[in-house]
């Protein structure tokens, strides 16, 4: 079984707030104040329960209705398995909503305050006048209020049994965990519990040379070793005053005693032998590491409290949940540390579910799509979740593009799940300049949290897919609201026109902008590549993704930023020489449109094989003379205006302003 659901009402960022977990391994992600800490406060407040504080008045959502004693609900839904036990269905089988496979369960944790003491509130709640005097009421009456947990239908009212909640376990570990004083001797709770249950699980039926086993020569050594101590006390002195005072008449004191096991494990401490040999404390082990041992100790533990010699104390559900694992670890660990509890939860070796919120990309890249759950808010600070695995459909061509994403959601690409909006582009030159252009308009994209992200221009409609372009109505509610702009180049083309004897496959070739229908016996000619046309399709009414690009004399982002700067020093250094192509010569073009042609057709032909280098001498150029005017082309500035949320206009049908 695994949790498949929650709903969580009137708790802290939540007024009625619903979530679906994937089964085994969960990632939250989100920006800050987006719910993931709620969310994981909720889930302990079912089944971790002990150590966690009641809420108080800061817990209840701003937006509750004060008239009547509000109510904190959080209500989880338990769904069977392929991998159900016989004891997983015992748990579950007074909590039962569904029958039918697969079975649902029920648990609804409930903050309230009793019946009995609502008059009292009522009479109360209408003297006040104010919302300040409303909230004092309601933090006035909390020492009133209960917490209880629900089996089944809430409408019931049956208390869930506490027998059956204890065998779900449940281990937390916040952002700002102190592990090093949680596991720096055997004197530490976990610590101990551990050592005392993996004792002797190697060596305890191997016998010693003379016989004895390791247990019965300890308890020889301990038998000595407390003789020693009191033969070496001098007993005579300091239970001297037990006779001056006359106590001695009831008996005269004298010291005994055992050393047991657990006395000689509570001494022990972990260290940390480096490859040369060297002992250090663990205490002076780096942070990241310490993290990392000790959340191996809690998996450990999970191990020891599910294991058969517990009997029927043995926990049955083992839970996990970790906020930010990305703490002080290096993000070669934060990858390799996720990708080993993403395959031991498949396996369910040691928790059968894990919960996890981040903020690193090198985590979401180690897992892939299918554990992410993204946070968003809208326009009005409603949180949704949103889930970029269920996009996909069953389908080849879209379980192509899930793989496609999921091949090269890398941690620079994993950027555009956090940010805010998105610049998908297809160059390494547009990749390094539009952060540059952006700033000449007023539009700081790290400000305004836009993650540009390169991809190829065949391959924009594969990550479009996760904002809701081109999949099915059905699964628009699981894509993520983001704005996003793909920039893509025209690559106008054209079409030998062959006779039907004429064999072999006819390929679009690229051509200049001012070719388009000068032979049109012979060519058929494109203002716009395929790419553009099957994305300006695809896109359809997908209201947050926009396709930008030059419509009119537009070739490539190289072309197009020189059209508009044709007679730039920071563009048209000396080493650009100026030609005037074949092609050219022959248009019907305006001379203006001629001259602005022949210097961006000379710029692109420039910057071929050097494009990333010329980039990037270009943007130091415009960063070192900022007041050279330069123009951003029409379509560039619009696209970073809208994903900036700076734009005063809509979008055409066609993506075109």
């Amino acid at each position: 079984m695994y949790i498949s659901s929650m709903r969580i009402q009137n708790f802290r960022c939540f007024d009625d707030f619903f979530i679906e977990f994937n089964e085994g391994l969960n990632v939250l992600i989100g920006s800050n104040n987006a719910g993931k800490t709620t969310i994981i406060k909720a889930l302990e407040y079912i089944f971790r329960r002990t150590g966690v504080k009641s809420p108080t008045i800061d817990d209840f959502n701003k937006n509750v209705d004060l008239a009547v004693p509000p109510e904190i609900t959080i209500t989880v839904t338990l769904r069977s398995s392929k991998t159900d036990t016989t004891d997983d269905k015992a748990i579950v089988a007074s909590w039962l909503t569904k029958l039918d496979t697969p079975w649902e369960a029920q648990l609804t944790y409930k903050f309230f305050l009793p019946e009995q003491d609502h008059k009292p509130y009522h009479d109360d709640y209408a003297k006040t006048s104010s919302t300040k005097e409303r909230w004092a009421l309601l933090e006035k009456n909390l020492k009133r209020y209960v917490s209880k947990i629900y089996g089944g239908n809430i409408i019931n009212k049956i208390r869930a049994e506490s027998e059956y909640l204890d065998k779900i376990h449940c281990e937390s570990l916040d952002a700002l965990r102190d592990v090093e004083s949680n596991m720096f001797t055997g004197r530490n709770t976990l610590l101990k519990q551990l050592l005392m249950h993996f004792k002797d699980k190697v060596v305890a039926a191997e016998p010693a040379d003379n016989g004895l086993t390791k247990a019965q020569i300890f308890d020889q050594y301990a038998d000595l070793l407390v003789k020693n101590l009191i033969e070496r006390v001098n007993q005579k002195e300091v239970l001297k005053f037990a006779e001056d005072t006359g106590a001695s008449v009831g008996g005269t004191p004298a010291l005994d005693g055992n050393l047991d096991e657990n006395d000689v494990l509570s001494v022990l401490r972990l260290i940390i032998k480096d490859r040369t040999g060297i002992e250090i404390p663990i205490i002076n082990n780096g942070m990241g590491y310490n993290n990392l041992i000790y959340i191996s100790l809690i998996l450990s533990k999970f191990k020891m409290i599910t294991s058969e010699e517990y009997g029927e104390n043995a926990k049955t559900f083992p839970i996990l949940l970790i906020e930010e694992p990305e703490a002080h670890l290096h993000p070669a660990l934060q990858y390799n540390f996720l990708k080993f509890l993403k395959e031991e939860v498949k396996n369910q070796t040691f928790s059968r579910q894990i919960f996890i919120t981040t903020h690193s990309t090198h985590i979401t890249s180690a897992v892939g799509l299918k554990p992410i759950i993204c946070l968003e808010k809208d326009e009005s600070g409603k949180i949704f979740a949103k889930y970029p695995d269920k996009v996909f459909l069953e389908s080849n061509e879209d379980q192509e593009s899930k793989k496609y994403v999921e091949r090269y959601l890398d941690a620079t690409k994993s950027a555009m799940l956090f940010a805010k909006s998105v610049i998908l582009v297809e160059g390494m030159a547009e990749l390094l300049l539009l952060p540059v252009l952006a700033e000449l308009i007023g539009c700081d994209l790290d400000k305004h949290h836009v993650s540009l992200v390169r991809v190829d221009s065949l391959t924009f409609k594969h990550f479009i897919k996760l904002y809701g372009a081109g999949v099915t109505s059905e699964r628009q509610k699981y894509a993520l609201q983001k704005r996003v702009a793909c920039i893509i180049d025209s690559d106008p083309a054209k079409l030998e026109k062959r006779n039907d004897s004429s064999s072999g496959k006819k390929r679009w070739k690229e051509c200049w902008p001012f070719e388009i229908n000068q032979d049109p016996e012979n060519y058929e000619y494109r203002e716009i590549s395929g790419a553009v046309k099957k994305l300006l399709e695809q896109k359809n009414n997908c209201l947050n993704v926009e396709i930008f690009y030059k419509k009119e004399h537009g070739k490539t982002f190289e072309y197009d930023l020189a059209w508009d700067n044709y007679n730039s020093k920071l563009l048209f250094t000396d080493e650009v020489e100026i030609v005037e192509v074949d092609e050219l010569k022959a248009s019907n073009w305006e001379n203006e449109d001629k001259e602005r042609a022949k210097h961006a057709s000379s710029f692109l032909l420039y910057a071929k094989g050097r494009k990333g280098e010329l980039a990037f001498e270009l943007a130091s150029r415009i960063q070192e003379n900022k007041d050279e005017r330069l123009i951003v082309p029409d379509h560039i500035r619009k696209a970073l205006e809208w994903v900036c949320y700076k734009d005063n206009q809509g979008v055409g049908q066609d993506g075109q302003y």
